[in-house]
């Protein structure tokens, strides 16, 4: 028997629209921060400022991460 996937869902409350820019905002300077570091020969901290950087792009990119999931998901079954 297969089972009906729900509706998807619309992202765009008040809320996540304000959390997505934040993660995109914090996400774009953490990337400057990450080239500032490099021109000054901090290896270590630049590489740690870049992994957060890809990490709140990604957060500011959760929802399109989370519907590619289902499509994948969704075609395996």
């Amino acid at each position: 028997m297969k089972r009906k996937p729900p509706p998807r869902r619309r992202h765009r409350s008040r809320g996540e629209l304000i959390s997505t820019f934040t993660f995109l905002g914090v996400g774009v300077f953490f990337a400057g921060e990450t080239n500032v570091l490099l021109s000054e020969g901090q290896r270590p901290q630049a590489a740690m400022m870049g992994l957060f950087c890809v990490l709140c792009l990604a957060g500011a990119a959760r929802f399109h991460i989370h519907n590619l999931w289902d499509l994948i998901q969704s075609r395996r079954r």
